[in-house]
């Protein structure tokens, strides 16, 4: 009989190890995403129809979703340290009654590796005990399962991902030396080596001794955990084998290319509208900062932003056209940091290295420009010794859309994205705007945080035009004032330049909401930090924050419907549509502008010292 709980509990398991989330999967599947959490919920079996495209996308057999065992080969990878060859599939096939019990050799695997290195055989499995990590080196036994005469270690994940919270080192778990005909554990000596921090390990016979006999090319060949899970890597003698991406990663010398590994994808409508906030979140959430994009906004002081320019030019929704968010906000994540600004073509070189040591020490460097439109994004690789980059963008989705899609219609340009490319596209062009980290330094504490926030509230409020954008109080006028020229909205003079200004005007409406909806959950998981006295003064003011985003976000929503409605049946409807609309714009204006004075006074108010 099929226990439904075993089956949800496997498709939720396989779903997270592929990469999967319930809505990417339920894409792929063409089912709801409801439908998805149903069968990992236990609710209820997924159909029969679609079990062949669920097993497919999960990469396992109808049968092993259907009746799960307690040794499951989550994955399963035959490698010489160069070149990785898939087996899980094999591997599952031959558990029975919960254990394995094979041999590594290349006979009976079936997969070949023409080269004279060691081979390994990396595993990761479930029990019913959890998650493990296990290897085993070519002609070697490999026993899972077995209490007795139990031939692999085990390494539990749970241990491998607190070993490796906030960034901790790798963890060696096999070091050898040799070839496929003679290899020597020096598990040893990489302890040694590892007790003083090396940045690079020179594969020699100093460092490693040879066998006395050995007239062959010599490898080491090292088997690793980090929080991506086990790994193989081998390096040639006479070459180096290097430190990367703060000590959680081995890469070989040559450094023509690099790429940082499951950096987070960027996209828009995802709670995260202000591309500075959330490329910055992926790359803190990639080296291991706890920080959220709401307390990226809060402490940066972005989450009060409001921006106008009367051109009705996209750039003034950019956090950093007209103020400096980043100067607060680096220094309340405890980080200095440099901008490289529009920088002329012989400095170009220059920055490229400077690119290029960024990654290869594993932070990601934020950039602007880099493809399809000039908003931020993260660089997080390169290839050709830096002349070509690796990116996410916010404008990233529509591209892997069509390369996950079954008739990809460039087949190649899909293996090179995720297989060449670690999942990243290139960009198109020279960014104009670089943000590097640098040294991270004593971090202020949360209350001095959010007196700095709440001083950028009252300093970006006030500020004056700069580069031709009003800003704050200055920006609500302009924009009420645009809104109100009828002549600019008629669509029988220059339709374009009407459908721009709508379009503009439409994300400033979602920047706007997205940043007071921002500074509203800062502000009130901030509210404990001040004496009792004050905290009502903060609630207030993340209650007015709220109030802003909810009337923006529910007028846009009637904008946009009004506005789709306009464009499908005629676009000179837009004539009778929009006067209406701008004018409950205008007073919707006018709120905000008024509950943000109220907010900026009540700033000041906290500020005030007792």
């Amino acid at each position: 009989m099929i226990d439904v709980y075993n089956v949800g509990k496997q498709i939720a398991l396989l779903r997270r190890e592929r990469g999967y989330t319930g809505e990417t999967l339920a894409e792929r599947l063409h089912v709801s995403p409801q439908a998805v959490s149903k069968w990992e919920n236990a609710k209820c079996l997924p159909e029969t129809a679609v079990l062949p495209d669920l097993a497919k996308a999960l990469n396992c057999s109808i049968d092993s979703l259907l009746c799960p065992r307690e040794l499951f080969i989550l994955e399963a990878i035959y490698t010489d340290g160069q070149t990785h060859l898939p087996v899980t599939q094999f591997l599952n096939d031959r558990v029975y009654d919960n254990s394995l019990n094979i041999y590594v050799n290349e006979p009976f695997i079936g997969a070949s590796l023409d080269s004279d290195r060691l081979k390994v055989l990396t595993v990761k499995f479930q029990t019913g005990k959890g998650t493990f990590f296990s290897y085993a080196l070519q002609n070697d036994p490999f026993v899972l399962g077995q209490e007795k005469g139990k031939a692999s270690q085990e390494f539990p994940a749970s241990q491998k991902e607190s070993c490796f919270a906030n960034n901790r080192p790798l963890q060696i778990i096999g070091a050898y030396y040799g070839n496929g005909k003679e290899y020597a554990s020096v598990m040893q000596k990489m302890e040694h080596y590892e007790y003083f921090k090396w940045d690079k390990i020179p594969v020699n016979h100093e460092t490693f001794p040879s066998a006395t006999a050995c007239n062959d090319t010599e490898y080491l060949t090292l088997i690793y955990l980090n929080s991506d899970g086990i790994h193989t890597v081998s390096c040639p003698e006479s070459e180096t084998l290097y430190y990367g991406n703060r000590r959680t990663q081995f890469f070989l010398h040559d450094y023509t290319k690099c790429a940082l590994k499951n950096v987070m994808k960027l996209s828009w409508e995802k709670g995260m509208e202000c591309p500075w906030a959330g490329a910055l979140y992926a790359a803190l959430r990639y080296m291991g900062e706890p920080y959220s994009y709401h307390q990226i906004m809060g402490m940066s002081g972005a989450c009060y932003r409001t921006c106008f320019v009367d051109v009705w030019d996209y750039s003034c929704t950019d956090a950093l056209v007209a103020y400096d968010y980043a100067t607060p906000l680096f220094k309340n994540l405890g980080y200095s940091f440099h901008m490289a600004c529009r920088l002329e073509k012989r400095e170009r070189k220059a920055e490229r290295l400077a690119i290029m040591k960024d990654i290869q020490n594993g932070k990601p460097v934020l950039a602007s420009n880099l493809r399809i439109a000039p908003e931020w994004g993260l660089i997080t690789g390169y290839t050709d010794n830096g002349s070509r980059l690796l990116c996410r963008t916010y404008f990233d989705q529509e591209v892997f859309d069509d390369l996950e899609r079954e008739d990809c219609p460039n087949p190649q340009d899909r293996r090179t994205v995720f297989e060449d490319n670690q999942g990243y596209l290139f960009n198109d062009c020279w960014p104009f705007l670089i943000l590097h980290f640098d040294e991270k330094k004593e971090t202020p504490s949360p209350p001095e945080a959010l007196t700095a926030s709440l001083e950028t509230l009252i300093a970006s409020f006030c500020a004056k035009e700069s580069r031709g954008y009003t800003q704050g109080e200055e920006a609500y006028h302009a924009w009420i004032k645009a809104l109100s020229l009828e002549s600019d909205f008629c669509l029988t003079d220059n339709p374009k330049a009407v459908l721009r200004r709508l379009g503009v005007n439409d994300n400033l409406l979602l920047c706007l909401a997205d940043a007071r909806r921002a500074a509203a959950a800062y502000l009130r998981e901030s509210i404990s930090l001040l004496p009792v006295k004050k905290q009502a003064a903060l609630e207030k003011i993340a209650a007015n924050c709220q109030t802003i985003s909810d009337l923006v976000f529910a007028f846009r929503k009637k904008l946009s419907r009004s506005q789709a409605c306009a464009v499908s049946y005629h676009i000179r409807a837009f004539g009778v549509s929009t006067p209406q609309l701008r004018q409950e714009q205008i007073r919707l204006l006018t709120k905000a502008l008024e509950l943000d004075t109220q907010s900026c006074r009540l700033a000041q108010q906290i500020l005030e010292r007792v």
